[in-house]
Parts: C-alpha cells; structure tokens; sequence
C-alpha cells in the first residue's frame, strides 16, 4: 500500500510540473503577425492608353494570426489612376488570406513600358498577451503598349521579362533575361541595340552596357540576357532596371529609325552580415592634428591626417586624394593633390599637407576636405570607389578694438551737472563683437552710468550719443575708467577699458554782484539827481529872462509908433 501511495505521489507531481511549463511555453511563442502579399494579376494581357483594368492581389497573415481593420490602398503613380470611387479598401477582419482588387484606367500620356502599382496595408491585431498595429507594401510592374496598332505606320516592339523565383540580394549576382516582342505585322526590325540601366541598386558585371540584335522579325520575340551585381549598398525594396532600345526597319524603301523604353521592377532583400564576407573597402580618416590648439589668420599649419582601409581583406589601390580648404585655407606647398599606392586590408596610411590660412579668414570652425578616389578588385573584377572626408579646424582671428576718443578726459565740469561722457570704440579686427556694453566707474569700481551697445562688425565703428550721462556732486579731481565689454566670435567674453582724469568744482558767477558798489552807486544816483535839477533851474530862469525882454520891447514899439525907436535905452 505504501508503494502504491509513492507511486501516486510521484506521477501527481511530474503532471503538476508539466502544467506549469506549457504556459510558460506557449507565451514563448507568442509572436506579431505579418502581412504578405502574392498573386498578383491584371485582367488584360495588352494595356493601352485609355484602357480600364482590374488589378488584384492576395493578402495574407503569417501563421494564420487574426487582422482586424486592414485597410488596403493602391497607388497607380503617373500612369494609372483609379477608376471610379476611392483608392482604399476596407477589410474588417480576416484570418489567413484575403483578395482586394482595384480598378484602375491607364492614362493618355502614359508611354509604353513597365509602370508600377503599389498597394500598402495598414492592420491591427490582439490576441492573448498581445495586441498592436501593422503595416505592409508591395509593388507590382504592368506592361503597357503605345496606341499604335500593330498594323500602323510603324513598329511596335513589346518588352517583358522573367520575373526571379527568390528576392535578390545585395551582392548577389543574377542573369537578368528579358524579351523583345516585334509586334508588327508589317515591319521587320533590324540593327537592335539594347541599353541596360541597373540604377543604383545593379551594376552590369561584364562587357558593357549594351546588347546588339541584328534583327527582330515581325510578330517575332528575341530573348536576351545580360549579367548584374546587386550592389551592397542596395537597400531591401523595389528596385527599377531599364531599357532603351533603338532600331531601324524599311518603309517605303527608306530607312527610318525608331525608339522603344521599358522599366521593370525588382525586389531586392537585405542580406545578412557575414562576418566571414570581405567588406566592400571603405576609406575614413582614422584621426588628425594640426598642431595647434587653433590656427590664426595668415599663419602656416601643417595638417597631419591618416586614412583607414576598413576592409578585412580587400586591398584599396590607386588612392587618389584632393585637398580643399575652402574660402579659408589654401595649399601652402605644391599641388593641392597626393597620391597613395595602396592602401592594405585593416591598415591606415599617414599624410601631410602644408596650409596657409588666409587673413580674411573669420573666426570659427572651417572644413578641410579631403575628395578620395581609388580602386580595388572584387570577384576577379576591377572596381572603383569614392570618399568625401572632411576635418573641421578652428581659426580664431585676434581681437583688436580700442577707444578712439573719450570727450571728458582732461576737461572739467560743474557739480551738480549732468554731462555727456562722449565716446568713440572701433573694431579694427576681423572678428564681430557681439552683446557689446558700457559703463563708467569711479577710482572704488562705483558704477557712475551704464548702456548696451550691441554689436560692432569687423572694421567697424561705434560713436556715442548721450549714452554715459553723469552726474558729479562732490568738486575735486578724479579719475575714471571707461569700460567696455562684449564676446567675440568664439563666445569668449572679453573687455577693455580706458581711465581718464576729469575736474570737478562749484560754479562761479562770470558776473558777480558786490553790496559797496550798490551803495555808491545809490549816492552817484542822488547826486546826478541834484545836478539835474539845477541846471533845469538855470534852464527855466534864462527862458523867463528872455520873456520878459520880449514882452518890453514889444511894449515900446508900441509907445513910439511915431517916433524912433532907440535900442540904446536903458532896460
């Protein structure tokens, strides 16, 4: 019985361990869903300006995991637009896979070719532990046809291609094989050349660009092929490769030429880092020095800077390197240009080059840059590379700035005035002063008076106007001192300051008044007053006098009407 009781206990507690793992496990496998898309198809084999077509694609989520609220919009870019009602799609919720479909028309000034449709799904989803949004997009290339008819005037040459069964990957290389269709009853085409263009994501790998078909009879197909490098720095999406055919054909007994294009759209996926893989060689400035904590404006410097090859196994050959320095720095020895032999996998090279710094130069940070141009060999075939670097050196051009005038040195004032203490400053410097302020102080660092300036640009000028009124109320002599203070361009807060006598004393009356000279002039007064009245006395006697001569005279003429007058008589 006691055996049966442990053989009970045991298998309880393996069942209780094994319901606590399988939670445990499930959540580890709780992942967010993603949609796909696939199956794409147009509902016409031939698109024709003007024509209507229906394009549909499957949706689908991995693992089956439940979308909610997908909305699916479709895009025809310049040469389909949609035909009638929105371009979105609203799906409520699917589970594994679902259909959309869209109705687009293909545009008159739509040239014949591959156009993409592009279709992109936003969704949410939730389930146990998990909940979000997501997003998806797609493109699709459909061919289309010019309005000519294949029994026009001229011919119509049809291109497609062979779409890959996996996405394309950086670095990967692939036959790109493609068709041209004659779709002409009337014309054969003769001397065909082909123009390959991979962008930036293809390069061709061999024997050019071009491919030459002699000849493409009517209603006839040539298939060619032409070998391409996804090139590493290829991003993951669509990527387009075009075509640019020229042709001639006979009509009439004349040769004519013509001119057919076509894009198409490839996927390209990222490719996993293998550490193994030799990068792609890469040139960086690995470090640099100047020798100097900054460099002034009209000295020499030498810049020293080495230049890393970060590829693990590549060689870099041929390194061709030009310097610039701008509208700072000029090459003060030789020829702005230096060239490396090589440069090996992982290993940095040292370079010098001697630079004069112009006097005109600013004050801040200045770009040196180096233009690098170089070759290297990369699954048997030569290739070549670029690189822009650039060093920033700071310049830092002296300040020169100094008082030019101060009105009241050496001149005296009244107390109790209020006075001008008139300035000029001039900024012989290159560099700008900025924030500029200015203020007088006393022989104790007492501030008398204080004003903002502001700025004062290089070779400038600043003249006052009433800015420093002051006020002195003791007399006596003193000495003051202007200040100045302002930052220069490399915000380094600077000052100068200039100290100047002036004398102080009471105001004294040009014109002064004395109580003596009031009184004699009071007695002068009284006097002259005296005077005056005698001589009108003197006055007024001589004028009775004179009457009364007057008035006798007349009285003896009067007396002696009959008779001689004599004037001798006795008055």
């Amino acid at each position: 019985m006691k055996k049966l009781k442990g053989i009970l206990s045991v298998f309880i507690v393996m069942i209780m361990a094994l319901s606590v793992q399988v939670p445990a496990f499930a959540a580890e496998q709780t992942i967010a869903p993603k949609v796909t898309f696939s199956n794409f198809t147009v509902d016409k084999t031939i698109i024709k300006p003007g024509d209507i077509f229906t394009f549909t694609v499957t949706a689908s989520s991995t693992r089956g995991q439940y979308i909610d609220d997908a909305s699916f919009k479709f895009s025809g870019g310049d040469a389909f637009s949609v035909y009638k009602g929105s371009d979105t799609e609203y799906v409520s919720a699917f589970s594994s896979s679902v259909t959309v479909s869209k109705t687009f028309i293909c545009n008159n000034e739509t040239t014949a070719g591959s156009h993409p449709i592009s279709v992109s799904c936003s969704f949410s989803y939730s389930g146990p532990e998990m909940n979000g949004d997501g997003s998806a997009e797609a493109n699709y290339s459909v061919m289309t046809t010019s309005n000519s008819t294949v029994n026009g005037n001229t011919p119509v040459l049809v291109m497609s291609y062979d779409k890959f069964d996996e996405d394309i990957k950086a670095g990967d290389k692939f036959n790109f094989n493609f068709y041209i269709t004659n779709k002409s009853n009337t014309y054969d085409v003769r001397n065909v050349n082909v123009k390959i263009n991979g962008g930036d994501a293809f390069t061709i790998v061999s024997s050019g660009d071009t491919i030459y078909k002699s000849g493409i009879g009517k209603n006839k197909t040539a298939e060619l092929s032409k070998k391409l490098i996804c090139n590493k720095s290829a991003s993951s999406g669509y990527h387009p490769i075009s075509l640019s055919v020229t042709y001639e054909y006979v009509k009439a007994g004349a040769t004519e030429q013509g001119t057919a294009e076509a894009t198409f759209t490839v996927k390209t996926a990222a490719k996993k880092h293998d550490s193994s893989v030799s990068l792609t060689p890469r040139l960086v400035v690995g470090s640099f020095n100047y020798g100097n904590k900054s460099i002034r404006g009209g000295k020499k410097f030498t810049l020293n800077f080495t230049i890393k090859n970060n590829s693990k196994s590549i060689k870099a050959k041929n390194v061709i390197i030009k310097l610039s320095g701008g509208d700072v720095f000029v090459v003060a020895d030789g020829t702005d240009t230096i060239s490396v032999n090589n440069i090996n996998p992982n290993s940095t090279v040292t370079v010098s080059k001697k630079f004069n710094c112009l006097n005109t130069a600013q004050s801040g940070v200045h770009p040196i840059t180096a233009s690098i141009s170089y070759e290297y060999i990369e699954g048997g075939q030569k290739q070549s590379g670029t690189d822009d670097l650039t060093m920033s050196v700071p310049v830092v051009q002296p300040d020169k700035v100094m008082f030019t005038s101060i009105d009241l040195a050496d001149k005296t004032i009244n107390t109790g005035d209020e006075t001008d203490c008139a300035f000029s400053i001039v900024n012989t410097g290159k560099t700008v002063l900025n924030n500029g302020s200015i203020k007088v102080v006393d022989e104790s660092g007492t501030e008398l008076n204080s004003s903002y300036i502001g700025t004062i640009e290089a070779g400038a000028q600043y003249s006052s106007n009433y800015n420093l009124p002051i006020t002195m109320n003791e007399p006596g002599d003193y000495k003051l001192t202007l200040v100045f203070e302002y930052e220069n361009d490399n915000a380094d807060k600077k000052r100068i300051k200039q100290t100047f006598k002036v004398h102080v004393e009471d105001y004294t009356d040009p014109f002064p008044t004395d109580p003596t000279d009031t009184l004699d002039d009071k007695g002068d007064d009284d006097s002259s007053s005296s005077k005056t009245k005698v001589i009108i006395g003197v006055v007024a006697g001589v004028v009775g006098a004179v009457v009364i001569v007057a008035v006798i005279v007349k009285k003896k003429k009067k007396h002696n009407k009959k008779g001689k007058v004599d004037f001798n008589e006795e008055i």
